[in-house]
């Protein structure tokens, strides 16, 4: 279990190297931002990383012996801090949105709300910070750490409603 432990701080530690570095190529608010979003490329690595943190997780969870009901109030404290940092992120959104309209108002003398609109949406290079920040991170990791208990009490409630299949369940 330890190498497990030692496995997923290394490989938390790959994704937080991901979102800084994703979140520094967001240009300057006001700066234009040129063809396409270089960080596209590098993003992607964050959905096997996922996939592997769940997998460790799930790993760490039934080596450790966890009682279903820390599960269940573990699920609502997630559930909780996820919804907190949406919030969190669409206030920082909106106040990015005004920095971004103060900025191309003192360099064109105009800011055109559809513009900004269409650069602060989506995977749009001026998003990344907004996208691949702290707050993100954690968000990452907490919804890793989500996957990792729906699938362990998942699993659980399968062994107990069929225990004649527990051996193709310990296989999995």
């Amino acid at each position: 279990m330890k190498f497990a432990k030692v496995k997923l701080f290394i490989v938390h530690i790959l994704v937080l190297g991901t979102f800084l570095i994703v979140n520094q190529v967001t240009p300057s608010p006001g700066d234009t931002s040129g063809n396409g979003n270089p960080a596209l490329l590098i993003i992607w690595i964050l959905i096997p990383l996922l996939i592997f943190i769940v997998i460790l997780w799930v790993h760490i969870f039934r080596m450790s012996s966890i009682s279903t009901t820390f599960f269940i109030i573990s699920i609502f404290g997630i559930l909780v801090h996820l919804t907190v940092s949406i919030f969190y992120q669409k206030k920082e959104l909106n106040e990015y949105r005004e920095v971004i309209k103060i900025a191309l108002i003192k360099r064109e003398g105009v800011a055109d709300a559809q513009y900004i609109q269409s650069i602060t949406s989506g995977l749009d290079i001026h998003m990344n910070n907004q996208n691949f920040n702290i707050n993100t991170y954690f968000m990452f990791v907490t919804f890793s750490i989500l996957l990792a208990i729906i699938y362990t009490l998942w699993n659980t409630w399968k062994k107990r409603k069929n225990p004649e299949l527990r051996i193709f369940y310990s296989l999995l």
